[in-house]
């Protein structure tokens, strides 16, 4: 909607400009730079007033500078605040209203109505099109079908109640007015409350000669004039506005979106400061559903501190802004160009630091609600299962076990074979799963549970970390597994006989070292285990010297690239004979074990 902003002698602001306006857009800065007077700028150009109706007034607004620059000078006159929005017309008035035009309001020192001019005609002009007098009606349409909301920094009752009225009248003429079976219902339900009391209003008339109903709203409207938001808590329901700052701020944008989304008009916001007494992961929410919701719905322009909210401007379909101060006035440059700028070296090495930091925030929360989820969806899957569970940290291991214990044995599984790791074993978020999941599902087993989960960690680095568990699980006399103290979880991880005990020493012991090189060599229509390459580091005369591993004595020290594992497990072991599999009863022997122990 919005192309560009020229503003002019407006408070702290002597000219600034910017473009490749955005349909959201993040003003960032030191406090007192100025951002908030951009917000107000627009609000003065749309409504014709800074904060509130009727609080405009010249001499407090008229940028000092400049006023000190017009003293000086003989010609009278000059004294004014300029305002141009260049506007993108969209698909409306196409026939009548240039594709771009710019709107320009001045503020003359004695008047407080604006001057307004337009370039419409010029634009007409250099496509070969004439102004007539129906530019000039589309050019009013087009205005009036534009509302501005302001939402300052300081969310009082009086902001919310003020948005609460507008959210009324919303769900009234867009929803209700039109409604003939509850304009019905409202007639009826008043006739029967002012018959159901007439006693009592004839009782008041003797006693005081003054005649009086009692009676609920008649029409639909004045119902809807009393609309409230009731919340709900454990306890019962509050009323909306008895809630906390923190949960009404929260609502604010919500109300606007809905309002925006079912309005003729189109709607732009220009909020301060949003994460105001918002707890930081709620704020990180809200950022998120600014630029994913509310953006697609109006035009937003935000002036923030918070890191969730700058990280917006650096989105494909966000813009970013810094506001800072040169000689007393406010500047305003977009976030690439502001790497330029050898003044804001300092303030933005702070700003990376924090973008830094929010971008490891945002991993952690994107881990933790995959962790959430594949859980979920993990305890479902166990609550079908009608067998003891083992389970192992990937699909790979799971899958690798299956073909072993059909290789070994000749009758029926005893247990289910299931992984944590719901996710693709190549993507990215494979490492998030496996452990760390193993490790959540065996500590919140119920004791009224059902099922017996069996846990198998990798004897390496992460798996014994996590296989500590919590209290709730002992080690067994002269056994390798834990237990449960209710006795619906174990856990161990891959046992280890003299041959492996090297690879379990150095806590490399993955199930893919049941095999023997060989095995882990081999390679089946182009598909094979792929080792990260390993370095010797030798101290020799005081040197230190890096070699490439190319003896086979130290292969068991590789790690095994998690994105070759899918492969070697569905086409690779498949092919190996009956006694490749043979160190695998040294885990299906602890699973018996276990399962003669729930019996």
């Amino acid at each position: 909607m919005i192309e560009k902003i020229e503003i002019q002698y407006f408070r702290s602001i002597y000219r600034i400009s910017f473009t490749n306006v955005s349909s959201i857009n993040i003003l960032t800065g030191k406090n007192d730079v100025g951002k908030s007077n951009v917000l107000k700028a627009l609000n003065l150009f749309f409504n014709n007033y800074i904060v509130e109706e009727g609080d405009y007034d010249f001499s407090r607004n008229y940028n000092l500078k400049r006023l000190e620059e017009v003293r000086k000078d003989t010609i009278k006159g000059k004294q004014f605040i300029q305002i141009k929005i260049t506007f993108k017309r969209g698909k409306q008035y196409e026939k009548t209203l240039p594709e771009s035009f710019t709107i320009s309001k001045k503020w003359n020192r004695d008047s407080s109505i604006p001057q307004i001019s337009d370039n419409i005609e010029l634009m007409l002009r250099k496509k070969g099109k004439k102004s007539t007098a129906r530019s000039k009606a589309s050019l009013t349409r087009y205005l009036n079908g534009i509302k501005y909301v302001y939402v300052p920094a300081i969310k009082d009752y009086l902001i919310f109640d003020g948005m609460l009225r507008k959210l009324q009248n919303t769900v009234y003429n867009r929803k209700l007015s039109g409604n003939k079976k509850l304009s019905e219902t409202m007639e009826n339900l008043y006739k029967n409350v002012v018959e159901t009391t007439k006693e009592l209003s004839d009782e008041f008339q003797n006693a005081t000669n003054v005649e009086s109903v009692i009676a609920t709203p008649k029409e639909v409207d004045e119902l809807y004039r009393t609309l409230r938001i009731i919340t709900k808590i454990a306890e019962g329901t509050v009323a909306l506005e008895d809630r906390g700052d923190g949960i009404r701020v929260r609502y604010l944008p919500s109300i606007l979106n809905y309002i925006a989304m079912n309005a003729s008009e189109s709607y732009i916001w220009g909020f301060e400061e949003p994460e105001n007494s918002l707890e930081f992961n709620m704020a990180r929410k809200m950022a998120d559903d600014f630029y994913y919701v509310y953006k697609n719905n109006s035009t937003i322009f935000v002036t923030t501190h918070s890191p969730a909210f700058i990280d917006i401007g650096y989105k494909d379909e966000g813009m970013g802004y810094r506001c800072y101060k040169e000689q007393g006035m406010t500047q305003i440059i977009n976030f690439n160009d502001a790497n330029k700028l050898i003044s804001l070296e300092e303030e933005l090495g702070y700003a990376y630091i924090l973008k830094r930091q929010y971008d490891e925030y945002k991993e952690l929360v994107r881990s933790n609600e995959i962790m959430c989820n594949n859980i979920e969806q993990l305890k479902t899957e166990l609550l079908i299962s009608k067998k003891p569970v083992l389970l192992t940290e990937g699909k790979t291991d799971a899958q690798i076990l299956k073909i072993a214990w059909e290789k070994l044995y000749d009758f029926e599984c005893p247990f289910d074979i299931k992984s944590c790791n719901l996710l693709d074993e190549k993507s990215k978020e494979n490492a998030i799963a496996g452990t760390g999941i193993l490790g959540k599902i065996l500590c919140s087993v119920r004791y009224d549970s059902s099922k017996i989960i069996i846990g198998l960690f990798d004897n390496d680095k992460a798996g014994l970390q996590e296989f500590k568990l919590d209290a709730n699980y002992k080690t067994v006399e002269d056994k390798v597994w834990k237990i449960h103290k209710n006795r619906k979880g174990y856990a161990f991880v891959i046992p280890a006989d003299e041959e492996l005990k090297k690879i379990a020493d150095i806590k490399n012991l993955s199930i893919e070292y049941l095999f023997d090189i060989e095995c882990l060599m081999k390679e089946v229509n182009g598909k094979k285990l792929i080792f990260d390459q390993g370095t010797v580091v030798t101290i020799l005369n005081g040197n230190t010297i890096k070699t490439q591993i190319a003896d086979d004595s130290y292969w068991y020290y590789l790690k095994i690239q998690d994105e070759s594992k899918t492969d070697f497990a569905f086409d690779v072991v498949p092919t190996f004979e009956k006694e490749k599999f043979e160190k695998f009863k040294l885990i299906f022997g602890v699973v018996l074990d276990i399962l003669e122990d729930i019996e």
